[in-house]
């Protein structure tokens, strides 16, 4: 009979970003021959005492998004288990936590709007004073206060999150009061969409006078925003990963004492929220998200200056002339970014990378990446 090494997950978020972590976990979880069972929903303490008979439980990971759960050490009644995401204190419960770098995240934000060069800056905060939230808040004030920026801060209350009109006019009247321009972090997407829309609506122009960046990249919203919506990206499967490796420590190691681990992101994902040309041009504009967003499809360099209203020649002197390159250079660019993301992935292989991010074949991805990095891609993986 064979025994099932059974890990019960336990998972209170329903974000995109779940998919990635849990992708991470299994990469580590295979390699020790563990099942990855996945509860759903808040569990009470009596329902893991009835899961833990019931799966024979090898070990535990609880998983919270960066809020908090009712769930303590002390119910899983000596199983190990590791906390994802949740506050750095439950260390002093005696549980191993693993949590994303909320400060360090705050500054990738912040060096992204200082990019636009703006005398004022805001942040958006979240309906409640979470650990990662008043992180993000302090990093994100102290970069801009070693520039000599300054800064504005939105706090919403806690009963806003329930009431969406309310929300929204505070939201506007704030955004109105604003110094323009103005560069806008929110302390992840959900909010950041609420105060783009709302910065649209009143007829503000973005980036020219209001440019917003977000946290998560959770690509459902900030693809969907009318103008798409930079981000930062959390490594969510590197968090993943660690809880699970954290866990197997606890389970081989029962000594062994209570670890934080903390994950910096991978960084930012720009998008035309960001985006801000020296000089207006929106057919420009509108070719570089054209590029970001089809690249990897096949796009074409002639298909992309077909959509400026004159000459493809002047359109190419055009597009150069704002972003320093030519139409196929920024083609090239997007896909060689994508190419390089695939090469993280074990699971994609090799072969599979130039079609997924849009190269003719894999001979003339693997000239273009060996000319731009002096390796091949099987040397850029290894490494």
């Amino acid at each position: 009979m064979t025994v099932v090494k059974t890990i019960l997950v336990f998972r209170t978020t329903s974000l995109e970003c779940w998919q990635y972590k849990l992708e991470g976990m299994h990469r580590f979880a295979d390699s020790r021959g563990w099942h990855l069972q996945v509860i759903d929903g808040d569990t009470s303490a009596h329902q893991v005492a009835n899961l833990l008979d019931l799966w024979e439980a090898l070990g535990c990971i609880v998983e919270a998004d960066g809020g908090d759960t009712k769930l303590r050490p002390r119910h899983f009644r000596g199983t190990p288990v590791v906390f994802l995401d949740h506050s750095p204190d439950m260390t002093a419960e005696g549980a191993s936590v693993v949590r994303h770098d909320s400060a360090q995240i705050a500054r990738v934000a912040a060096k992204e709007l200082l990019r636009l060069d703006f005398h004022d800056y805001a942040l958006v905060g979240w309906f409640s004073q979470a650990y990662w939230m008043l992180d993000k808040l302090e990093a994100f004030k102290s970069v801009l206060e070693l520039h000599g920026k300054r800064i504005h801060v939105f706090e919403p209350e806690a009963g806003d999150r329930g009431r969406t009109t309310s929300f929204q006019r505070r939201l506007r009247a704030w955004l109105r009061r604003l110094p323009k321009p103005c560069g806008v972090f929110g302390v992840n997407d959900y909010i950041t969409e609420r105060a783009l829309s709302a910065a649209v609506a009143q007829g503000y122009q973005v980036p020219e006078e209001l440019a917003f960046v977000g946290a998560d990249n959770d690509e459902l919203i900030c693809e969907t925003t009318r103008p798409s919506m930079s981000s930062v990206l959390p490594d969510f499967k590197t968090t993943g990963h660690l809880a699970a490796e954290l866990l197997a420590m606890k389970i081989y190691a029962p000594a062994s004492p209570a670890a934080l681990r903390v994950v910096p992101p991978l960084g930012i994902v720009r998008r035309q929220s960001t985006r801000l040309f020296k000089r207006s041009d929106a057919d420009v504009q509108a070719a570089m998200e054209l590029i970001r967003r089809k690249a990897a499809d096949g796009l074409r360099a002639r298909d992309v200056l077909a959509t400026f209203p004159c000459s493809r020649r002047q359109a190419e002197i055009r597009f150069r002339s704002l972003t320093g390159r030519s139409v196929l250079e920024e083609i090239q660019d997007v896909r060689f970014a994508r190419a390089m993301e695939f090469l993280k992935s074990p699971s994609v292989a090799i072969g599979a990378i130039a079609g997924r991010s849009g190269w003719p074949s894999e001979l003339v991805l693997e000239r273009y990446v060996r000319q731009r990095t002096g390796r091949t891609l099987s040397e850029i993986r290894k490494s």
